[in-house]
């Protein structure tokens, strides 16, 4: 594992739910790293088999700043016997596991507009924001008929993922695209976004 989930999003191993949601947020805000190694840190800190692993395999101990003498005798002793906790049986097999699922994530799937569409709405309600995002952005780019309701739909919660994010300027850019939209309800939720939206640019 080249990145811990932990470091990545900068949470204690006691962190909720909600708490690597919004480290998530913060991690996009300060593009330290890539989307995808943010969206595999959320995905690690949320399943409990990949949870125990990234656990196992932080650091614990403090790094050496400066090396003093000290009586040495003990490293004589016969050293203590390695007992794992039963939760550590089959680490082996999780670590390969995640590691062939992160090699799928990265194979380009096959999906058609409507399964960007549903997987887009299914990342942004369980809070996999970086996801969210490359689906529902793979969405709007193939889709031909901007009028559609899932068009729409698709670009409403883009427009809110990026908030959420701290990706302001996109958000206030696609707002102002469904500013000019010829169904009069789009307008107005585009509009009263937008006032929301650049009241909080102002304030940055």
């Amino acid at each position: 594992m080249e990145y811990n989930p932990y470091d990545i999003l900068a949470v204690s191993p006691a962190a909720s739910k909600a708490e690597i949601a919004k480290a998530v947020a913060v991690a996009m805000k300060h593009k330290k790293y890539p989307v995808d190694i943010i969206a595999k840190a959320q995905k690690s800190l949320l399943k409990p088999e990949e949870r125990i692993i990234a656990d196992y395999l932080r650091p614990i101990l403090p790094t050496i700043k400066h090396f003093k003498y000290s009586d040495l005798s003990a490293l004589l002793q016969p050293a203590p016997k390695l007992v794992l906790l039963p939760e550590f049986d089959g680490l082996e097999q999780a670590i390969a596991q995640s590691a062939q699922e992160e090699r799928l994530e990265r194979e380009a799937l096959p999906m058609n507009l409507l399964e960007l569409f549903t997987e887009g709405i299914i990342a942004c309600k369980e809070e996999r924001y970086p996801k969210a995002i490359k689906y529902l952005e793979d969405y709007c780019q193939g889709c031909t008929d901007i009028n559609s309701k899932d068009y729409i739909q698709a670009k409403m919660w883009l427009i809110k993922v990026y908030k959420i994010v701290g990706q302001l300027e996109r958000a206030i850019a696609l707002c102002q695209l469904l500013t000019n939209h010829t169904h009069p309800q789009v307008q107005s939720w585009a509009n009263k976004t937008l006032l929301i939206l650049s009241k909080e640019v102002s304030h940055v």
